[in-house]
């Protein structure tokens, strides 16, 4: 079986960047059998029923404004992964969660900023995935645990970001590395949980983690967390690979779930 992984996406200016945070994804695939495709769930593809993407060449969509001219030159040209995604989707079906197959969408920056630092070469066909954040914490988890069969030859990644709070951001600290004591008490805490696997407390996470409401105003870039680490529900098994800060607050973790590859 493949890890999973949660991959925190940051800024889309991370595409061009070299740092402690980059140089560690630039190595996590490279250690890893080569996967038969990614199911990659995005936190800026939001939907009330579970849609996967799956076209047989994927577009590029730059969401965002005002970056350098550099990155709306990026083109990552990743093949879809129509017979993967229709095995996610009768998957989620036999787990009673409605999925739809979506042929026309591209990617956006949660996607290809994180495919482009694993996959440079774009050599493995992709599915991705989107997130319903009007799920609660349980049911973003099953989503996940749904899929978990298809960690035999595929990578289950989640993109998104644990402390992702865009209003608290300083940006005169784009690279010094050091968070805002705030900021380290959430990723604190749910270290903590994650590592000693304890679902009923990340379901509450909420009403239970310090600075919970500043650290994740809105859930979409939270769930995709929830989502790669119950694919891995059978080895309850979680590894904080690197953690990294960007303008005091900006949260760049990479976590691996199940079996270890590194």
């Amino acid at each position: 079986m493949n890890p999973a992984y949660f991959i925190a996406h940051g800024a889309p200016t991370l595409a061009l960047e070299d740092n402690p945070y980059t140089q560690l994804l630039q190595n996590v695939a490279s250690r890893l059998p080569k996967p038969k495709a990614v199911l990659l769930f995005t936190a800026h593809w939001e939907s009330p029923v579970q849609l996967i993407g799956a076209p047989e060449q994927f577009g590029m969509i730059y969401d965002f404004f005002g970056f350098p001219d550099d990155l709306y030159q990026i083109v990552y040209p990743a093949q879809g992964a129509p017979e993967v995604a229709e095995e996610a989707r009768a998957l989620l079906d036999e787990a009673g969660i409605p999925a739809k197959i979506d042929r026309g969408r591209g990617l956006d920056h949660g996607a290809w900023v994180v495919l482009r630092l694993l996959f440079p070469r774009a050599d493995v066909p992709v599915a991705t995935l989107s997130v319903n954040p009007a799920l609660p914490p349980e049911k973003q988890y099953a989503i996940g645990r749904a899929l978990a069969p298809l960690r035999r030859d595929a990578l289950i990644v989640g993109s998104g970001g644990t402390v992702h709070n865009l209003w608290s951001l300083d940006w005169s600290r784009e690279q010094d590395g050091l968070p805002a004591d705030w900021a380290q008490s959430f990723d604190d805490w749910l270290r903590d949980r994650m590592e000693n696997w304890d679902t009923r407390a990340l379901f509450r996470y909420e009403s239970e983690a310090p600075y919970a409401r500043m650290a994740v105003p809105r859930n979409e870039h939270f769930v995709p967390l929830l989502i790669a680490m119950g694919s891995a529900d059978g080895d309850r098994a979680a590894r904080r690979l690197c953690q990294y800060y960007q303008y005091g607050s900006l949260s760049l973790s990479c976590w691996e779930f199940g079996t270890s590859g590194m």
